[in-house]
C-alpha cells in the first residue's frame, strides 16, 4: 500500500452519540435498559446523548472540517431491526443512508461497525452470547447490512472489542447486577461470539454489491519492552496467557486466524470444549481482511535473569490516566502492537481507536484548550509511523473520538472528544486538538506528496 493510501480517521459509536432512543420505530437495546434501571453513573441515560440522530448534517460538516479520510461509526442494530430478528425498520435504514451518502459526498470513506455493544433486548433477555441461536441472528443482521449499505460501503468490522463486550454482558455486568459466569461458561460465550462474527462476515461478503473488506476490532494488551534488548520478552508476554480468561491477545485472534483455540489458554482455565461442534472451527476462521486494534496504552516489561518477562517499574514521573497505565511511557504500544500482531497473524492493521479522556471544561472565553490531548496524539502517531516506515502494513489511524459523548457506564463524566459537546444545549465546539489533528493530517499528506 502506498503511503498516500493511509487512512486518517475519527471514530464514534451509535449508542454513544445518536440519542433518538425511542424515535421512528427504533427498538430497545440493553443500554436503554441500563439507563431505565439507573445503572449508569449519576443516573445518566443514553436517550439523547449528542442528538446525532437529528443532527447528522452537523456531524458531517464537522468531519469535513476535520479533514479526515475515513469515519468509523457503528450501526445501532435496534434502529434497523428493532427486535434483533424479523422486520426491518425503513426509517432506520434511511438514517444510515443519509449518513453514508453525506460522507461519500465529502470524500470520506465509511468504516462501519455492526455491533458496538447495543444488544437488542429480546436477545439480551434470551442470554446474549450464552445462547447459540444468536449466530443465526447475526447472519440475518449481516445480510440486512450488506443488502442495504454494501453498494457504497467498502469496509466493515463485525464486532468492536469482543473482549470488552463479553466482559460487561457476562463477566462484570453493568451496574453490578446480574449473573457473573464461570470460565467454562465464558468460553462458550466466546465461541458463540466467534461463530457470530463468521456468520456476519460471510453474509456481508455474499450480499454486498461491492467486494467488501471485513475484519474484527479488538482491544490490545500490548507489552512494551523497557529497552530494545527486552523486545523478545515483550513479544512473548503479549501472546502469553494470563490469569484472566478474556484479557489475552490470543483469546480471539488465534481462533479467528488459525481456526483453533490456543492450547495454553484451554489448559490454563481447564476448559471443557465439548460445546465446539464439527465444522465450527473451520467456519470461525473466516479469513478476515484486516485486524482492527484499539490502542490506548501498553504495559512495560523487561526480561528477568532467565529471559522471562516481568513488569518494568514505571518512571516516578509516569503519567497515569483514568484507564490506568502510563500514558506517555507506553505510547510505544502504537509501534509494538501492530508489529507483534502483524508478525504473528500476517494481516494488515488499522489502529481503529486511540484517544484519551481529560479533565477539561469550557473556559470563560468559550474555548476548550486541551494541549495534552494534542501531545498524546503526536506521541502515538509518531510511534505508529515508525512501524509503517519499517514496512509493517499499518493502513489507518482513527482518533477516539469525534465528540464528547455518552461513555457507557461512566455516563457523561468522561470527555474523549476532539469536539466539546454542551449536553444541555447540544452546542458543538471544536477543541484545540481538533485543529491540531487537522493540521497533523495535512502535514503528513504534504510530506508524502513531497
Amino acid at each position: 500500500m502506498k503511503r498516500d493510501q493511509f487512512l486518517f480517521g475519527v471514530a464514534t459509536a451509535a449508542t454513544q452519540i445518536e440519542g433518538g432512543a425511542f424515535a421512528d420505530g427504533k427498538g430497545k437495546s440493553c443500554w436503554d435498559y441500563y439507563s431505565e434501571h439507573k445503572r449508569i453513573k449519576n443516573g445518566n441515560t443514553c436517550y439523547v446523548c449528542c442528538d446525532s440522530y437529528n443532527r447528522v448534517e452537523d456531524d458531517i460538516e464537522l468531519i469535513r472540517q476535520l479533514g479526515v479520510d475515513s469515519y468509523r461509526f457503528s450501526i445501532n442494530w435496534t434502529r434497523i431491526q428493532p427486535l434483533g430478528y424479523g422486520a426491518v425498520n425503513a426509517k432506520g435504514i434511511d438514517y444510515y443512508n443519509r449518513l453514508i451518502d453525506g460522507l461519500l459526498k465529502i470524500g470520506v470513506k465509511p468504516l462501519v461497525t455492526l455491533f458496538h455493544w447495543d444488544m437488542p433486548m429480546p436477545l439480551f433477555e434470551k442470554g446474549s452470547f450464552r445462547d447459540r441461536s444468536i449466530v443465526e441472528r447475526f447472519a440475518e443482521y449481516g445480510k440486512i447490512v450488506g443488502e442495504n449499505f454494501g453498494d457504497r460501503v467498502e469496509m466493515f468490522s463485525v464486532f468492536n472489542e469482543a473482549m470488552a463486550l463479553i466482559d460487561f454482558l457476562h463477566v462484570r455486568p453493568v451496574g453490578g447486577v446480574g449473573e457473573s459466569l464461570d470460565d467454562g461458561q465464558v468460553a462458550e460465550c466466546i465461541h458463540n461470539l466467534m461463530l457470530s462474527n463468521a456468520a456476519a462476515t460471510y453474509a456481508l461478503r455474499r450480499y454486498s454489491k461491492l467486494p467488501v473488506k471485513v475484519g474484527m476490532v479488538n482491544c490490545t494488551h500490548t507489552k512494551v519492552p523497557a529497552t530494545e534488548a527486552d523486545a523478545e520478552c515483550a513479544r512473548k508476554a503479549t501472546f502469553a496467557v494470563g490469569n484472566n480468561i478474556l484479557t489475552n491477545t490470543v483469546t480471539f485472534w488465534d481462533p479467528l486466524i488459525f481456526g483453533r483455540y490456543n492450547d495454553e489458554w484451554v489448559k490454563k482455565f481447564g476448559l471443557d470444549m465439548s460445546f465446539v461442534k464439527d465444522g465450527d472451527m473451520e467456519y470461525i476462521a473466516c479469513k478476515p481482511d484486516f485486524l482492527g486494534l484499539n490502542i490506548y496504552l501498553g504495559e512495560s516489561v523487561r526480561a528477568d535473569e532467565n529471559g522471562e518477562p516481568v513488569p518494568a517499574t514505571p518512571s516516578l514521573n509516569a503519567v497515569y490516566g483514568e484507564m490506568g497505565g502510563d500514558l506517555v511511557g507506553t505510547a510505544a504500544a502504537a509501534y509494538w502492537g501492530p508489529k507483534f500482531l502483524y508478525e504473528r497473524y500476517k494481516l494488515p492493521v488499522y489502529v481503529t481507536e486511540n484517544g484519551v479522556s481529560l479533565c477539561e471544561w469550557r473556559r470563560s472565553d468559550g474555548t476548550i484548550a486541551d494541549p495534552y490531548r494534542c501531545e498524546y496524539i503526536k506521541l502515538y502517531t509518531d510511534w505508529l509511523m515508525k512501524a509503517k516506515d519499517e514496512g509493517i502494513p499499518v493502513c489507518g489511524y482513527y482518533v477516539w473520538t469525534l465528540m464528547d459523548n455518552f461513555e457507557w457506564s461512566s455516563g457523561f463524566s468522561r470527555r474523549f472528544g476532539l469536539v466539546y459537546v454542551d449536553f444541555e444545549t447540544q452546542e458543538r465546539i471544536p477543541k484545540t486538538s481538533f485543529g491540531y489533528y487537522r493540521d497533523l493530517i495535512s502535514a503528513y499528506k504534504a510530506k508524502w506528496r513531497g
